[in-house]
This record gives C-alpha cells, sequence and structure tokens, in this order.
C-alpha cells in the first residue's frame, strides 16, 4: 500500500473574525528526525539567492532572478520588502525590487512581483516608507521629497541584513533598525530609532516601481492611522491600471505631521490628493506625507491593504492582526511557511543542494496572490466589486498572463496544494465571466495560456471548480468569427491554422502555443465527455505542421508564398523587425511540441536525426537567444527540452542534462537563480528536477520520469486525504544517478512516464539507480505518450456565406470562396463533381459554415475506400500559387507510390496538368463580398497507379512550394 499521512488544511482567513492563526492547521504530523546534518527546510531557505544581476551575461533576458528578501506568507496579497537603488546604470540601479549590488534602499514597500522582467517597468512597491532619522527644522523636512526623493534613499550594508520566510530586518546606515513581517493582507513593521535625533516616517504614497496616475493620503492624529490609495499601471505598464487601498496604524502618538505636493511642504496639514484620468502622465513622489514621533521613537506600524477600498484595508488589518504583536505575526508568517515547505519532504543532500532546493521551493509559493479581502470582497476584471464563494479565495498575479506559469509552476501548485489549485481554476473561470474573454487585462506574453493552465490542474486533480462554464467558455471563445478571441491574429489562426510570418509579434512562436492551447481544450472536454469540441480542438492541436518545413525539417516562419528559408534560426529577431520567436530563437522553440512529439521527431527524420539536433541545442545550457544554437533553459520556452531525450529513448540524456543544469546554473549565491524567476516558474522547474518527474506534456497531468536527486522525497500535499506520493531512490548520495528501473505502486513498469492518476490518487514510486546508464527507458514502447488525433483532420476553412467573409480564409489575406457561388456552380455540399471521361468523381465537402472545409498539406492520411484503380486525381487550388508537392498513394498490401501534385492558382486559368472544375464569379471577404474576378477549384490530371493492387489510402504532400495548397478532396478511377 501507498505510504499515507493524515491531510493538513489549508486556509487563509476567509469571511471570518479570525486571527492569522487560522491561515493553517497547526495540527502537524511530526516529521522523521533528520540527521544532525542536514538543514530543515525552513532554515535552508536563503532569501538572497536571485537577488543579484550577473552583467557578465547578455541572454537577452536578464541574467537576474529579481527576487526579494521580504516578508510575505503562501499566496498573500502583502510582500513587504525593501527595494534597492544603486546610482549608475538603470540597467541594474533601479531595478524592481532587490539588487544586491546596490548599497542604497529606496523604502520598504507593501507588494513585490517576484522575478519580473520588463526591465525599467516593474510594477508592485505600493506605498512605500522611508525612516528618516534627521533633524525638521520647523516640523517640515529639510528636502521636499517631490523634487529630491534620493535624498532620503537609506545606506545600508549586507551584513547587517536578516531574512527568514516572513520576516526581514535590516540595521540601516542612520541608525534606524527596521523590521518587517506580514499576514496575508496585512504589513507589520517596527522603526527602532537612535536614542537622540528626531523619528520620522516617510510616507510615499505616490512612489511605487511603475507610473501613477493619483494619490491621496488623509492623517488622523487622533486614531494615530494614515490612509489613502494610489491610481497606477501594472508591471510592464502596457494597459493594466489599477487602484490600491491602505490604512496604517501606528503604536505611538505623532508629534508633528504634514504632506508634500507638487514642491510645496505643509506641516501640520492631514490631507493631500492629486489624481488624473490621464493615464499618459507619471505623478510618481508627487504627493505624500510625513508623521514625526518623540525622539528616539520604537515604532509599530500596521498596514492593512485592499484592491477595493480604505475601509476594507482596515478591516483587513483589524481582523488579520488585530492586538497581536510583531513577534507574534512573525511566528505566525513562519509557521505558514514551514508548513508550506514541507510539502515536499526530501532525505539528504548537501547544504548548499538543500538551500536551493528549499529556496525554490519557497519562492514558487509566492505567487499567484489572494485579492479578495477577509470580507469576501475583490475588485473583479470588470471594475466591479464581486463577494467570492464562502471558503473560497480569488487569485491573481498569474505570471506572464499564464505564459510563464503553465510550464512548471501551475504544476507545482496542483502537486501541492490542490485546494489553492481548485480557487485558481474558479479564479479563471470568474475572469471569463467578468469579461467574456482569457486575456487578464492587456495581454503580456501570447497564448491562451490560462487555458493550459485550467486544463492542467484539472487533470491533476483540481476539480472543485466550475469545469463546465470553463469548457463552454474555451469553445465558445475560440471559434469563427473570431470576435471574441484575445488571440493576436486569432481570426487567421482559426481560419486557416497559421499565421504568416509577415504578421511579425513573434507569429512563428503564437502558431506553437495556440496550438497547445487547444490540446489543452482538448483534452478537458475529452475528460467531460464533449466528443465534437475533443475533435474540433485536437485538429487544431496539430496546428504546429503548418509552420513545420519538410525541406529543412525545422519549425520555420511561414510567408503566404512559401517558408521563408533565409530567416536564421539562431536569432531571436532577424534585424528587419520580424521577430518570430518570443524570447527564444527557433533551435530552442523548434522542440516545442510537447503533446505530439513522436510526430515532430518523425518529420525531423526520425530518432538518429532527432538525437544529433538535440544534442547539438544541449551543448550549451543557458546560451540565450542572440545567434545561438544552444539551449536557452533559464527561459520559459525551453523547460521542456531536457525530456524530450524521453521520447528519443534515451532518458540517461535527460537526466545528463539536468545534473548539468542545477549544478551549472543554479546556486546558493545572490546570482544563484539564472534568470527572471517570473514569480516562481523558473524555482519550479528546479524543483521538478530533483524530483525525477516532470509534467511536460502541458494541457494534462501526465509525469515524464528522469531521475531523482535524493534518495528519499515525500510529497505531502495540503488540504486532502490519502494523496501523498512517495519517492525511493537508494544510492543516489552515492553518485547512482541514472535509473535503472522503476516501480510504481510496486509494480515494475519501463515505460518513462507515469500519468496523472498517480497525482490525484498519490502512491510510491521505487526508483532502482545505477552510476552507469542501463536499458531502462529505451524500448520503442517505453516513450511517453503523444497525441497524435486530428493530424488528418481538415485545416481550412476556405469556404463563406456571403456577407459572412469573416467565417474563414483562403489566402491569409482574409479572402474566401463564396458557398452560394460554389453551390450555384454546382459545389454545393455533399456534391458530386466528375471530371468528364475519366472515371474520377469527387465529393465537395458537406461542412458548415466556418468549420474546416480543405487541407493545406502537412502529410494527411486521406482514407480511401479499398478498390482497385487505375488512376488517382485531387480537387483543389493554390493561393498566392501555383503549389507543388509529392503525395504517396498507400496500397493495402503495405507498398506506396509517389504521386506528384500541382495545383495552379485560384485566380488564374488553368495550366498544363489542371481542369478547371469549379469556376465562380467573385469572392468573399471580411470586409464584404466582391463581384471582381474569376476563381477557380482544379482538378489536377489523373495519375496512374497500378491497377492490380487495392489503395488504401493517400498521404497529402508533407508541404508545398511557392504559395499555399489546399486540398478539397482526393478521388480515384471507380471511387
Amino acid at each position: 500500500m501507498p505510504f499515507r499521512k493524515s491531510a493538513r488544511t489549508w486556509r487563509l482567513p476567509v469571511r471570518a473574525a479570525c486571527s492569522l492563526a487560522a491561515l493553517l492547521s497547526t495540527s502537524l504530523v511530526a516529521a522523521p528526525t533528520a540527521a544532525a546534518s542536514e538543514l530543515a527546510p525552513f532554515e535552508a531557505v536563503d532569501q538572497f539567492i536571485g537577488t543579484e544581476m550577473d552583467t557578465t551575461q547578455n541572454k537577452s533576458n536578464d541574467a537576474y532572478g529579481n527576487t526579494y528578501p521580504g516578508a510575505a506568507v503562501p499566496f498573500g496579497m502583502v510582500q513587504s520588502s525593501p527595494t534597492t537603488y544603486k546610482p549608475g546604470p538603470a540597467l541594474v540601479g533601479e531595478k524592481g525590487g532587490y539588487e544586491y549590488t546596490a548599497d542604497l534602499i529606496r523604502g520598504f514597500g507593501m507588494t513585490r512581483y517576484s522575478g519580473s522582467g520588463c526591465t525599467g517597468r516593474y510594477g508592485g512597491y505600493e506605498f512605500p516608507v522611508i525612516p528618516f532619522a534627521g533633524h525638521l527644522d520647523n516640523d517640515v523636512l529639510p528636502v521636499d521629497p517631490s523634487t529630491n526623493i534620493k535624498d532620503y534613499y537609506l545606506g545600508f550594508d549586507h551584513a547587517n541584513e536578516t531574512a527568514d520566510p516572513g520576516y526581514y530586518s535590516v540595521d540601516l546606515d542612520n541608525g534606524v533598525s527596521a523590521g518587517l513581517t506580514a499576514s496575508a493582507r496585512t504589513a507589520v513593521s517596527t522603526f527602532d530609532f537612535p536614542r537622540s535625533g528626531d523619528s520620522t516616517l516617510l510616507l510615499d504614497v505616490s512612489g511605487p516601481n511603475n507610473r501613477t496616475f493619483g494619490s491621496e493620503v488623509t492623517i488622523d492624529p487622533e486614531t494615530r492611522t494614515v490612509s489613502g490609495w494610489t491610481y497606477g499601471v501594472d508591471v510592464c505598464d502596457n494597459g493594466n491600471y489599477y487602484k490600491t487601498y491602505f490604512s496604517t496604524t501606528y503604536d505611538r502618538d505623532f508629534a508633528s505631521y504634514g504632506v508634500w505636493k507638487d514642491g510645496g511642504m505643509t506641516a501640520g496639514a492631514t490631507h493631500v490628493l492629486k489624481s488624473t484620468d490621464d493615464v499618459s502622465v507619471d505623478y510618481r513622489h508627487d504627493t505624500g506625507a510625513w508623521i514625526t514621533f518623540a525622539d528616539g521613537a520604537k515604532v509599530t506600524s500596521k498596514t492593512g491593504l485592499s484592491f477595493v477600498s480604505v475601509e476594507n484595508a482596515a478591516e483587513n488589518r483589524d481582523r488579520e492582526v488585530g492586538r497581536a504583536g510583531f513577534g507574534t505575526v512573525r511566528d505566525r508568517a513562519a509557521r505558514l511557511w514551514k508548513d508550506a515547505l514541507s510539502t515536499i519532504d526530501v532525505d539528504g543532500g548537501t547544504d548548499e543542494r538543500r538551500t536551493t532546493f528549499y529556496t525554490a521551493l519557497y519562492h514558487a509559493f509566492l505567487h499567484p496572490n489572494i485579492r479578495d479581502d477577509v470580507n469576501g470582497e475583490y475588485l473583479g476584471y470588470d471594475n466591479k466589486v464581486h463577494t467570492v464563494e464562502r471558503g473560497r479565495h480569488f487569485y491573481k498575479n498569474f505570471a506572464g498572463s499564464g505564459w510563464d506559469m503553465y510550464r512548471s509552476q501551475a504544476q507545482l501548485i496542483g502537486l501541492t496544494f490542490p485546494k489553492v489549485a481548485s480557487d485558481i481554476n474558479q479564479s479563471i473561470v470568474q475572469l471569463t465571466r467578468q469579461t467574456g474573454s482569457w486575456a487578464p487585462g492587456a495581454a503580456r506574453m501570447q497564448g491562451d495560456n490560462l487555458q493550459v493552465i485550467v486544463s492542467t490542474l484539472d487533470d491533476m486533480g483540481a476539480t472543485d471548480y466550475n469545469r463546465e462554464a470553463a469548457l463552454k467558455s474555451m469553445v465558445s471563445t475560440q471559434r469563427l468569427p473570431a470576435t471574441r478571441t484575445t488571440r493576436t491574429d486569432g481570426y487567421q489562426y482559426l481560419a486557416t491554422g497559421m499565421i504568416e510570418n509577415r504578421k511579425g509579434d513573434f507569429a512563428t512562436s503564437r502558431v506553437l502555443e495556440y496550438s497547445i492551447d487547444d490540446f489543452a481544450i482538448a483534452q478537458l472536454a475529452q475528460r467531460l465527455g464533449d466528443k465534437r469540441s475533443y475533435d474540433v480542438f485536437m485538429a487544431r492541436a496539430q496546428n504546429w505542421m503548418n509552420v513545420f518545413d519538410p525541406q529543412t525539417r525545422h519549425i520555420r516562419p511561414r510567408e503566404r508564398t512559401g517558408f521563408d528559408r533565409n530567416f536564421d534560426l539562431r536569432v531571436r529577431e532577424d534585424g528587419a523587425g520580424r521577430g518570430q520567436f518570443n524570447q527564444s530563437t527557433g533551435y530552442q522553440y523548434g522542440w516545442l511540441v510537447p503533446h505530439n512529439l513522436a510526430a515532430l521527431i518523425e518529420k525531423r527524420g526520425g530518432i538518429e536525426a532527432s538525437t544529433t539536433a538535440l544534442d547539438v541545442l544541449m551543448e550549451q545550457l543557458d546560451a540565450g537567444a542572440y545567434t545561438q544554437t544552444g539551449n536557452y533553459l533559464s527561459n520559459q520556452p525551453a523547460f521542456s527540452t531536457p525530456w524530450v531525450y524521453n521520447w528519443l529513448r534515451a532518458p540517461e540524456k535527460a537526466t545528463d542534462v539536468l545534473y548539468r543544469a542545477v549544478e551549472e546554473l543554479y546556486d546558493t549565491s545572490p546570482s544563484g537563480l539564472p534568470g527572471n524567476d517570473d514569480q516562481g516558474s523558473l524555482s519550479a522547474w528546479y524543483v521538478f528536477a530533483h524530483l525525477g518527474v516532470f509534467p511536460t506534456i502541458y494541457g494534462t497531468g501526465d509525469l515524464v520520469v528522469s531521475a531523482p536527486m535524493f534518495e528519499r522525497i515525500t510529497i505531502d500535499p495540503v488540504g486532502v486525504d490519502r494523496r501523498d506520493i512517495r519517492i525511493r531512490a537508494k544510492g543516489v548520495e552515492d553518485g547512482k544517478r541514472y535509473t535503472t528501473g522503476l516501480r510504481v505502486n510496486r509494480a515494475a513498469q519501463s515505460a518513462t512516464w507515469i500519468d496523472a492518476r498517480l497525482v490525484r490518487s498519490g502512491g510510491t514510486l521505487d526508483f532502482s539507480m545505477s552510476a552507469t546508464p542501463g536499458t531502462w527507458g529505451t524500448g520503442a514502447g517505453d516513450v511517453p505518450p503523444s497525441y497524435a488525433d486530428g493530424t488528418d483532420a481538415r485545416n481550412n476553412a476556405g469556404t463563406t456565406p456571403d456577407g459572412r467573409g469573416d467565417l474563414g480564409s483562403l489566402d491569409l489575406s482574409d479572402w474566401s470562396l463564396s458557398r452560394e457561388s460554389l453551390a450555384a456552380a454546382g459545389a454545393s455540399p455533399g456534391a458530386r463533381l466528375p471530371i468528364a471521361g475519366t472515371g474520377i468523381t469527387f465529393t465537395w465537402p458537406d461542412t458548415a459554415p466556418g468549420t474546416p472545409d480543405n487541407w493545406i498539406p502537412h502529410g494527411q492520411r486521406v482514407d480511401l475506400p479499398n478498390t482497385r484503380a487505375d488512376s488517382v486525381s485531387f480537387l483543389g487550388l493554390a493561393t498566392n500559387g501555383p503549389a507543388a508537392g509529392t503525395a504517396t498513394v498507400v496500397y493495402t498490401d503495405g507498398s506506396t507510390q509517389r504521386v506528384p501534385v500541382e495545383l495552379g492558382d485560384w485566380a488564374a486559368p488553368a495550366s498544363a496538368g489542371n481542369t478547371a472544375l469549379v469556376t465562380v464569379t467573385g469572392r468573399n471577404n471580411t470586409a464584404g463580398p466582391s463581384t471582381d474576378g474569376t476563381f477557380r477549384v482544379f482538378a489536377t490530371s489523373p495519375a496512374g497507379l497500378d491497377p492490380g493492387k487495392v489503395v488504401d489510402a493517400v498521404l497529402l504532400p508533407e508541404g508545398s512550394d511557392r504559395g499555399v495548397m489546399h486540398v478539397f478532396d482526393v478521388a480515384t478511377q471507380g471511387s
């Protein structure tokens, strides 16, 4: 029987008057006594890992984790932390959080994005507070912060810092000792001023990382309360605007106070406001307040945060923290972290390895964040106040709109916090209800990545959400006429199954991302019994084949007139502004078909050729994206590449790459994260690398197996009974790194993958380990699954009703054939179209408007009646053509015959080898019908076959030269 432990309960405060202790049950199961040399998980966390930028590297994204050593609880709303400043180049000087080489602190803010990119446009850092120990002249600050805020920045030394999960402190150069801790929605801080001299706190309310358009501060000296709000822009400054509210109480009376605004300071004033609806401005530091205490004061502040109102911020503070002192709140936060970190208990490992592992686990649990207040209210994506269902939480901050999160971090949460995962899924459902779309605001990255998160977590057992509503929204938003999709160039993609390279904006990688999105939708549809939607989206899941170039055997940008074979796949940009691969190169993106790697490997020339190509990629594990053939494992698109070796029957090579990666790219230094952690995604990847399993088939909870890097691992998810996973790998400590055998729940298996039932039900994995590779996992039947359904389906909607040109596109210029004109010419749905004198008769596709009616060839199999035939012909046309390729006739005896296929341009008269079988005047466009021009559908001249053999099927060309080929039907003489 699998090893079991009792479940615990994860509870952030939900509309109940309870202390922080109610966040998580404290009825913990005692862990086995660890060896004296082992660091406990809590003590192993080093919050300074990832805080230093490695300026010696130029990988196109920062070689910088952009983490912070602040105070937060798992998935909490508040992240109380210092933000640093370093004079000099902005690349290092004013990072979005904490940069280790800096020697100045800008202040202590309440919010932080851990690991975000967008240099110079970082979000967060709401309501920074600066302790000032200098003299005030007539109760007025010596320098106006609105014009010279840098004069108040604080010198410090790392020797005077301390950080634990949920806690940070520093002794500043000005003599002030600052301490930070937090509950879910409240920051609790202490400021111990020098015995002599003034004790002042500057409240730089308009001073977050990104631009602000307004703020308000109100001082109430009678209640020792300061409250207000800031209106600003979110991370990356790309159009997501929001308001945050705060309410702070202090345990000491105010000796004096005042406000500043636009170069003027007013002592004794209790209110300041500056705001506009003009989001082109930047009001940073323009307004704020100061409060002064008795000389040498030691002040404790409690600041509630809310995205709804000042009143809610105050209620969050009072109900979460109340009268509890700093030490009590710190202890509660520590207990939460100890429980969270115990979800994965590992035995063995050096102090350094345990430090990097548990620090990574810590970082992976910082996001996403609850947005509901203790009374259940939250501000929805529709800017209306909603109330979350009792017992649940509403989450926001999905890294990169899910682009970063779906590749590792979401799965780690699903593995360890199933209830949080279900609440994440329900939060996403609420997003779709409030907006009618799947975009959580202005897009930061491409793809409907939240759909992948929902489907993946669902398969991992996070099903306590409205699954039917999620699927209904997926299906209804991802169909023609593409008016509800938020996918960039969604109309072209949904109609043609590709995005031409001239669209730019990383068009080629978007086809790969959208294919993954569609696969995820198909998998959810299958689980819910929706066969029709499953078929539709599995066909779209194979759209990656439309950008696979059979001549160069690589995923490549495609123009309407053919593949761009001059594009340098080594680069992120081609120098002409036509970026084709988002944050990576074509070599790195060339393996991003996680749901059908078997087909990709076959198209790349088979196992040997693919292994050679993957070996080249792995020669450099973190080369970046500037003129490189190497990998980029510090960025998300390459995350799954090590496990591709499992499909190549070489799991030992995956193990070698993973060991190299964790040893070469990660360490315990401040620069020990190789890239932006993106709210925990790099850290989650690092954790999975050690577990010996990785959920690389996005949209499912299937686990691909490598080799554990600890001898014993217990995964004990919070809030569920009998779902723990126990992993044993004896000998790892002695250098036995290769898996040579595996038992899943005591049953031996050679397959290098485990389906999601293990995650949903728990169980045991017993690994046999060796210092040298064996034959385990190298058989043809040992490879992980590839999902080929939909490969042979029609993939282009090329005919539209008059007046509804938005229901299809044939030529990538939004033009389509009129269904009414086709019917008038004899090509109504299901009509029979003979080629005179040949015995060949085609059937016009009987398809509904807005659904695929022809094939853009990539090697699809077209099954035919098993009959003997003298000849075969193809019904179709080319856009921006002509277009030629080679089809393959498959006989029932297993033999094949290659048949050249060439189809003329639909706007040109028939050329040699073609007969215009259907001719129409005019065509449709999204802008409306046009009666100009004559357009044709051709039949190719019948190609002779072996009359003594029975035709089984025809394989369409793997691709075509010049224009885009479209095939409506294939027929043989007598069929």
